[in-house]
């Protein structure tokens, strides 16, 4: 299976430095991703505070793909309501596609960030209206090549050529952000790759992914390939210092999320398309943030590597074939420990995860 490594460029405040000083770290850990055997490095997309400073992923992976000769590059994900015109998305992922020879994987979303939406004075009710129509039209054009004349509700585009011709098929490598059932029936419409963060617990997790798989088999009439889940990751030689540290620093990570997507606020209420995330704001609201810091946690990868490797079969065996993101660096991990724990990681989880196929339990030895 490929095990890749998303970075999220996060400033928190138990590492707090300049802007410019934190890209460097995060640059750094960037660069070691290709040489310690991952098969891909994935840039997020935030904009306006502290939780991730990665404004313009196509932008960060074309800097990487300069520094790269063979991982693939993902964009986890582009939020398609933010950007405002899809023939300059679609063209700037052809561009970044021939500049990496062909090494992009997609990865597009519709975000829930209430502080981003009005940042870009975008309004949420329509976020799905504007994913859907956008998504249509900038697969449409990267499998084509072209820009076909359109008038839909939110975007009106005239007949152009993209330039350079984007290198599809893309399908089979777009990916679509989901943390609700009804959005993985809607991507398996699609045709497309679903990708799931580790937020609610596995089991819930499991049944999006079960729903996901039936859906894709009815609708495009044939096996859903593997989901791409997303983890944390703290391990040690010493299963209690790592569980020490994931429980501090994924915590804290958790905490910054909370903050920055509001979401145990009632905002989403009355939102359409989030109707899910208004249900789970209710339930964080009843619960104190240490037993949802805890709950965080728990969904998450440590412990030594043979528990790493453990954690992760449970997830293969309750979720079906999957795929994994690792995030090494988070919530302001001293860049040593981040070195250490992704070297360790690299010599004796990665090669017994390559070597099983999604779906199969790796050798934890």
């Amino acid at each position: 299976m490929d095990i890749g490594v998303l970075m999220l460029f996060q400033n928190h405040p138990n590492q707090a430095m300049d802007d410019y000083d934190m890209y460097k770290k995060e640059l750094g850990i960037c660069e070691l991703v290709e040489p310690l055997g991952f098969d891909s490095v994935w840039a997020v997309e935030h904009h306006f505070t502290d939780y991730t400073l990665c404004p313009n992923p196509i932008e960060m992976l074309s800097y990487l793909a300069g520094k790269t000769e063979r991982i693939k590059l993902g964009t986890g994900a582009i939020i398609l309501p933010w950007h405002k015109d899809p023939l300059r998305t679609a063209t700037d992922i052809a561009m970044l596609d021939n500049l990496c020879d062909r090494r992009l994987l997609l990865g597009i979303g519709r975000g829930i960030g209430r502080v981003e939406y009005d940042g870009f004075g975008v309004d949420m009710n329509e976020s799905r209206g504007i994913f859907d129509e956008a998504s249509e039209m900038v697969m449409d054009m990267l499998e084509t090549g072209k820009a076909k004349k359109h008038e839909g509700k939110y975007f009106k585009q005239a007949p152009r050529d993209i330039r350079p011709a984007p290198m599809g098929p893309y399908l089979d490598r777009t990916f679509v952000t989901c943390q609700s059932p009804e959005t993985a029936e809607l991507i398996a419409r699609k045709g497309m790759g679903m990708m799931v963060f580790a937020i609610s617990p596995w089991k819930s997790r499991a049944e999006d992914c079960r729903l996901y798989r039936e859906a894709f088999l009815e609708y495009q009439g044939r096996e859903a390939p593997p989901v791409v889940a997303n983890v944390f990751v703290m391990v040690d030689e010493d299963g209690d210092k790592a569980t020490e540290l994931a429980h501090k620093y994924m915590s804290d990570y958790w905490i910054s999320a909370l903050d920055h997507y509001e979401m145990d606020g009632s905002h989403f209420e009355g939102v359409k398309g989030y109707e899910f995330y208004a249900k789970s704001a209710g339930i964080m609201r009843d619960r104190s943030s240490g037993s949802m810091g805890d709950l965080y946690v728990n969904n998450q990868i440590f412990g030594t590597p043979k528990q790493c490797i453990e954690q992760m079969n449970t997830i293969q065996e309750l979720a079906g074939p999957v795929t994994f993101n690792v995030s090494f660096s988070y919530a302001g991990l001293p860049y040593d420990t981040v070195k250490a724990q992704m070297k360790l990681f690299a010599g004796q989880c990665l090669p017994q995860l390559q070597a099983a196929a999604p779906g199969t339990l790796a050798q934890a030895s």
